[in-house]
């Protein structure tokens, strides 16, 4: 069994079970997602280290707030090969990190309607 996407239950204490403040902190990482993602790729594709040290940076931070171990540690690989200007692996670890960032994203949309519904709800 592969490590859960998400770590909801520290997730949740750490916002003090607030439906609202969830929904805002995973609103404003799903819509800062794709620009780090589509960063991440450039910066594989043209081998541009700082590039990638600061973008799998901000979203190795953006995912380890939200407690999403396993996508914070696939973004960390790709900021090391940056900060490093080794892009050996550097496809593999990307593939890595949609993989955990697809994972992450589909526990956040199922977060998030289980946030809504205790908002709407009271």
């Amino acid at each position: 069994m592969s490590t859960p996407a998400l770590n909801r239950e520290e997730l949740v204490q750490l916002l003090d079970g607030n439906p609202k403040l969830i929904l805002t902190i995973i609103d404003s990482f799903l819509e800062d997602c794709s620009d780090y993602m589509e960063s991440i790729r450039y910066a594989v594709d043209e081998g541009d280290g700082k590039v990638l040290e600061r973008e799998a940076h901000g979203l190795k931070g953006a995912a380890g707030s939200l407690r999403a171990g396993p996508a914070s540690k696939a973004a960390q690989e790709l900021e090391e090969m940056g900060h490093t200007d080794n892009f050996s692996g550097a496809e593999s670890a990307l593939e890595t990190l949609e993989h955990e960032v697809d994972r992450l994203k589909e526990e956040l949309h199922s977060l998030r309607e289980t946030c809504q519904e205790k908002s709407l709800g009271g």
